[in-house]
């Protein structure tokens, strides 16, 4: 298999970043910072699991 280098410049990447949507910026960041994915997915069950518990005030409630 043919092997390709391609060299690009640290800005010409920022630049590039600096056009994707709110969407892919955020695919980037988890597809280079795993832990913080898995760390972001057991926050969001242990909220969805103390929801179903009824240990979350609702929003109306707040002040």
């Amino acid at each position: 298999m043919s092997e390709v280098l391609l060299k690009v410049e640290f800005e010409e990447v920022v630049n590039a970043v600096r056009s994707f949507s709110d969407e892919e910026k955020d695919k980037l960041f988890f597809e280079l910072n795993p832990i913080w994915g898995e760390a972001l997915k057991k926050m969001e069950t242990e909220a969805l699991k103390e929801d179903d518990q009824e240990k979350t005030i609702p929003l109306k409630n707040l002040k």
